[in-house]
Order: structure tokens, then C-alpha cells, then sequence
């Protein structure tokens, strides 16, 4: 009897469907209760697929703090503040977030902490990193205290599943997951097809159909993004969101990690990293709806800039000793070079229409 894993569930259920939306298979490959990447193993870090700037370096949480800090002080300091973090994977930066404003008493005891993890083996470790402070989980975006919010998302949205759309001759098409021969049941290799529809989704219905352009949808996204939008509206607050990603939804920006490289999205189910390309402008459009303002994206370098990284990497470097400043000047590049993650990241940041700026996104 052949032992049933995610190649074979993923298998059959393209043998049952004719094939699968790259969505459902991006799911089951990340998110499957018993072989999914995220519910099975540490994903971060140097012996993981990826690192986040917060592994980098302390500075990038402190700034985040200071920033949260902010927003708090610019909502009349109110007495209950509700502080989310969506993917909080080792739970790096929550830590240095707390210890970057525990000096500010009144800010802490306002505090109501939620985090949105999916991964058990991450909730667990969050929960060491984390034990001293009071803290509620969540596996998804819902059921937020209504009272001020201030919501931070680094590296959470590119991870959501993404369906693609294709326009050949003057039709629309899906790119799916089947099999190079869906016939023999022994296969085991996967490949890209095409599902005719009906009808496009909505955010395709306005486009100049270009044929044979990829156009990359993610319904969930649109979900999360439409929840925190509708709380904003009701309890004020902010949104800020830091991921890699552009400004449109145009060719096909579905990429595998595994080990630190590149790999076919094709293998390696459950043991490889799956993600795209952010369509900011796309999350710019939903929250827009609900009448908040959304600021223009800016560079994660020309951000943690604006917020006194330099000031912050100098300070820090008087008490270190020499052999330990050329790591530190390593993370501080790594985090701002154009080269490197400075312009590779973008920052956009999501607020009430009569909240005040936000500080490093907008101009007073």
C-alpha cells in the first residue's frame, strides 16, 4: 500500500478535479494541517528557508516601536490600545518592540497584544520568546478588540496564495496545476494548464486585456485587507505593512525557497518556501474603498532612514567592541542598501482620513 503524503493528496485531488487553481495548491502546499510547510517546521532563519529583517538586526524592531509609539501619541495616548502583528514568525520583532518602549509605562500598560500565527511550531516559539508579557493568539485575522488598533504586517501577505489568469484570443483562461499525464495514476509530476471561465475576477474586469499577459489575483489578500480596513474605519488606528512587491498585477510572480535558493514551485511540496510578488497597488484600491488613506509606497531603506537608523546603528556601535562593528555595519546595509533589501522592500501604510500623518510615509 503506497504511504499517503502531500504529493499524493495534492495528486489526487487534481485526478478528482482535473486539475487544481494554483491557489488550492499553493494552500495545501503551505497550510496543510499535517504536511504543510508552515505547520511543520521553523521556517526562519539562518538553518530555514529565509531570514526577516528583524533576524538582521535589533534596529529594525526598535524603529518599529518607536514608530507604533507614534501612532499611540498621535491617537491621544488612549488608554486601550490594541497592538496586532500579523505573522510574527520567531517572534523577534514583537521582543524588540517591547523592549524598545518599555521605558514609556503608560504606552505598555495600555496594550492589548494579538498575534496572527498559523504555524504551531512558531506559536510555540513565540510563546518562549514572549512569556513574559500577555498575549493572545489567533490563526487568523478576526475578532480584534474595537478599541484603537495599530496593525504591522512585515513579510505576512507575500506568503497568501495567489490564483492566475492568462488572455488568449480574446478569452480568459486559469492557469491550474495538473499533471503531465493526468491519465496514469503512477505520475508524479506536476505541470502548469489552462481552465477556461466564465467570467474573469473583478479586479480584471477593468483591464486593457493584453493577450497572452499573466494577471496575478489573490482573494485572500483581498480579504485580510478589506477585515482590517472595516476595523480601521470603526476604531481608528493605523496599518503598517512591509513586503516585497510592486505596484501592479502583471506576469507571473510565483517564486520557490527552499535552503536559502530557488526552486521549481513545482516539487518539493511542503518543503519549500511558495510566494509572490505583493500588489500593493491592489491593497491601495480596497482600503481606499472604505474611504482611508493609503500612503504612496516607499523603499524599506528610505523608511528606516527617515526613522533614524544611522542615528540608531552609531549609538549602538559605542558599546561594541571592534570585531563586533563590521557585522553590525553588514546588517545595517543589508536593511537599507538599494542592492539589497533597501529597495527590494516596500513600505505602505494604511490610516483614519482624519487620523495625522504617518511618520516616514507621509509629509505634514
Amino acid at each position: 500500500m503506497k504511504k499517503i503524503n502531500l504529493t499524493e493528496l495534492i495528486k489526487n485531488s487534481i485526478i478528482k478535479k482535473n486539475g487544481i487553481s494554483l491557489s488550492e495548491y499553493m494552500k495545501m502546499c503551505m497550510t496543510h494541517p499535517k504536511y504543510g510547510y508552515y505547520t511543520k517546521k521553523y521556517p526562519i532563519g539562518f538553518k530555514g528557508d529565509f531570514i526577516t529583517s528583524p533576524e538582521i538586526s535589533q534596529m529594525f524592531g526598535e524603529l518599529i516601536g518607536l514608530w507604533i509609539v507614534k501612532v499611540w501619541m498621535d491617537h491621544d495616548k488612549p488608554s486601550k490600545f490594541s497592538l496586532v502583528e500579523l505573522g510574527p514568525g520567531n517572534g523577534t520583532l514583537m521582543a524588540d518592540i517591547l523592549r524598545a518602549t518599555r521605558n514609556i509605562p503608560e504606552f505598555h500598560k495600555s496594550l492589548k497584544i494579538t498575534l496572527v500565527e498559523i504555524s504551531p511550531a512558531l506559536q510555540k516559539l513565540q510563546k518562549k520568546v514572549l512569556r513574559n508579557y500577555q498575549i493572545n493568539w489567533k490563526t487568523k485575522l478576526n475578532k480584534l478588540p474595537n478599541i484603537p488598533t495599530t496593525i504591522i504586517a512585515n513579510e505576512f501577505f507575500d506568503a497568501f496564495p495567489i490564483e492566475q489568469y492568462i488572455f488568449k484570443k480574446s478569452k480568459w483562461l486559469e492557469i491550474i496545476v495538473s499533471l503531465k499525464n493526468l491519465k496514469n495514476k503512477n505520475s508524479n509530476e506536476f505541470c502548469f494548464g489552462l481552465k477556461k471561465i466564465a467570467k474573469p475576477p473583478e479586479e480584471l474586469s477593468s483591464l486593457n486585456n493584453e493577450e497572452n499577459q499573466i494577471y496575478e489575483v489573490s482573494p485572500e489578500i483581498k480579504k485580510n485587507i478589506i477585515y482590517l480596513s472595516k476595523h480601521l474605519k470603526k476604531n481608528r488606528g493605523a496599518c503598517l505593512i512591509i513586503d516585497y512587491g510592486k505596484n501592479n498585477n502583471l506576469g507571473s510572480t510565483l517564486q520557490s525557497i527552499k535552503n536559502h535558493k530557488y526552486s521549481n514551485p513545482l516539487e518539493n511540496q511542503g518543503e519549500s518556501d511558495l510566494t509572490s510578488l505583493v500588489n500593493f497597488r491592489a491593497i491601495k484600491d480596497y482600503a481606499e474603498n472604505y474611504n482611508l488613506v493609503v500612503t504612496d509606497l516607499v523603499d524599506q531603506g528610505d523608511f528606516l532612514n527617515t526613522l533614524g537608523i544611522q542615528e540608531r546603528f552609531v549609538a549602538l556601535s559605542k558599546n561594541m567592541e571592534k570585531e563586533k562593528i563590521a557585522l553590525h555595519l553588514s546588517s545595517l546595509k543589508r536593511l537599507i542598501d538599494k542592492n539589497q533589501m533597501g529597495k527590494l522592500f516596500k513600505v505602505i501604510g494604511i490610516r483614519n482620513r482624519n487620523s495625522l500623518p504617518l511618520v516616514g510615509l507621509e509629509h505634514k
